[in-house]
């Protein structure tokens, strides 16, 4: 090696010794000094502190690559690296050899300065289906998913996030030094079909305009008669795309609700990511959506009036800030099939044709059967407009509203719809060019309403907004009252 290094140009005189040592040092993590009075003397250093550092020798050729080229950096190579080890598993590095991970860790380090660890986290996250912490940098990041067992199609997540690096990569050259090792490595475990496949369909990702940055909060009673509820987040912190991670579940009473959503609010906006150049700006643009999966007993408790608080600022509305609207608990655990089809068979009915509703008042309740038999012959209607949910018949309505598949619901918290009140939500829903877009405009019929002198008096304070997308699940079937004990047992 020292031979080597000592008919390379870069390494003639002093100064470019100096520069060489700094830059080895630093992707070494490993203080290299010189003397600097013989080349052959300064060589063997830093000769001995590569080899000093598992992979070193690796590291030392990614440096040479800067100073000479690849073409020299290519003749070392040979000369320094011994062919490639078999591929067997290993108890550290799982189906990588110790040569692909030394390997992939001086691409990373050499690229560090340049890649979005965030960036890095959520593209590998998305693809693995998995919560992967965020506070790691590249490197730690690699290292935690040298740890996570392989994907059913063999492929590591390190090597997955290889792929997530070069496509991150702002410089042909990293692009393609990423793109190759992972390329490498696939064709040395004939898993090369498979990684094919995983870039096709990575190209082939579209970005959904529809789809903010979302949080989804699961309020589930403990019906213990100690008042306690179980709040389960779920974070989507890329816009575009329908990716909801789990957050720590908490266990609180009602009055606690608010502090919850705004710890995890505060994360859906930390963990945003940095880089959207390819999201729509109509979309980066949209406020947070807050959508609340609730049990039947407290979808009229006004969520949207939840206060948040910015800093040592007053505490505001949530619905100020963020577009909220509510969710159906027991539809989304439901394992029920027809009520499943039905579903989303009435949704996309509301994205092809738009609001056809269907009404309901509390003096209709003589004649529950008759609506509900009415609603389930008449596909079209796909929205209901209703007296307050208050444990009678408008809430059997609405429990047969959404058996049926109907996924807007929309009435005034305060008990009757009245008829005036009625027709402003008829101009909303008249106003809006398509379906897609009313969530927008009930957020600002309550900021409206909450920026307005007479804002109390205003629907837009007291309105409650049912819109229960079946495209967008969040799994919640290992999520039952049996949780709470669980957790407290766990906690004792």
């Amino acid at each position: 090696m020292t031979e080597a290094l000592c008919g390379l140009g870069c390494l003639e005189d002093q100064a470019g010794r100096t520069y060489f040592a700094t830059l080895l040092s630093e992707q070494l993590n490993l203080r290299v000094d010189l003397r600097g009075v013989k080349q052959r003397e300064d060589v063997i250093a830093m000769a001995r502190a590569a080899l000093s550092v598992v992979a070193g020798e690796r590291v030392l050729i990614e440096v040479v690559r800067v100073f000479e080229g690849a073409s020299v950096a290519g003749r070392l190579e040979k000369l320094f690296i011994p062919p490639a080890s078999p591929v067997i598993a290993s108890p550290l590095f799982g189906p990588l050899t110790e040569d692909d991970v030394g390997s992939a860790l001086a691409l990373l380090s050499a690229a560090e300065p340049r890649l979005s660890a965030i960036g890095l986290r959520d593209g590998l996250a998305g693809e693995l289906h998995l919560d992967l912490p965020s506070q790691l940098s590249v490197v730690q990041l690699f290292t935690y998913v040298l740890e996570l067992n392989v994907q059913p199609d063999g492929l590591p997540p390190a090597v997955l996030l290889m792929e997530h690096a070069a496509e991150q990569s702002t410089t042909p050259g990293r692009r393609l030094a990423f793109s190759a090792w992972a390329h490498d490595w696939a064709d040395r475990t004939r898993l090369l079909a498979e990684l094919e496949r995983r870039r096709s369909e990575r190209a082939v990702v579209t970005v959904d305009a529809s789809i903010p940055r979302c949080l989804v909060v699961a309020v589930d009673p403990a019906r213990d008669g100690s008042g306690d509820i179980v709040v389960r987040p779920w974070l989507n912190t890329v816009p575009g795309r329908w990716h909801p991670q789990p957050a720590e579940p908490e266990t609180t009473g009602l009055d606690g609700l608010g502090p919850a959503v705004e710890r995890a609010l505060r994360q859906v906006v930390r963990l945003s990511p940095g880089r959207q150049e390819q999201i729509p700006a109509s979309v980066r643009e949209t406020p947070p959506y807050v959508e609340f999966l609730l049990p039947y007993d407290l979808l009229n408790h006004d969520v949207a009036g939840l206060k948040l608080r910015s800093g040592d600022g007053k505490p505001l509305p949530l619905a100020l800030k963020c577009v909220v609207h509510l969710r159906s608990l027991e539809r989304m655990r439901t394992d029920d099939s027809l009520v499943r089809t039905q579903w989303l068979e009435r949704w996309n009915t509301l994205q092809r044709q738009g609001i056809g509703v269907h009404g309901w008042q509390t003096c209709d309740g003589d004649h529950l059967d008759e609506w509900l038999a009415s609603l389930a012959a008449e596909p079209s209607r796909t929205a209901v407009v209703i007296d307050a949910p208050d444990g009678g018949a408008s809430t059997d309505a609405l429990k047969g509203a959404i058996a049926e598949g109907v996924g807007l619901a929309v009435w005034d918290r305060r008990g009757e719809f009245l008829e005036e009140r009625r027709e402003v939500v008829t101009a909303v829903f008249a106003a809006v060019p398509t379906s897609a877009q009313l969530p927008i405009a009930i957020y600002r019929l309550r900021r409206t309403a909450e920026l307005h002198v007479a804002g109390p008096l205003l629907l837009g304070r007291h309105i409650a907004f049912l819109w229960d997308d079946p495209n967008r699940l969040v799994d919640i079937h290992d999520f039952d009252h049996g949780d709470l004990a669980g957790e407290e047992e766990v906690s004792a």
